[in-house]
């Protein structure tokens, strides 16, 4: 009896094998786009305080170059 139920019982390991393997890749690719979110967010807050920066001293130089 358990002769002829292992190719069933194979075919079953098969499915729940893949089944975490699908799984799997997907946790590490919403773990990936998390990641990269994160480091975007981090880059654009950098841009945006070097933006800061150079537009003080833009408007530094227009006021000296005015007086």
């Amino acid at each position: 009896m358990i002769a002829a139920l292992a190719p069933t019982l194979l075919g079953l390991a098969a499915i729940v094998s893949a089944v975490g393997g699908c799984a799997s890749t997907i946790m590490a690719l919403r773990k990936s786009h998390d990641e990269e979110h994160e480091q975007c967010l981090e880059r654009l807050k950098e841009a945006r305080a070097e933006l800061e920066k150079v537009a003080e001293e833009l408007h530094e130089r227009k006021m000296r170059d005015a007086s």
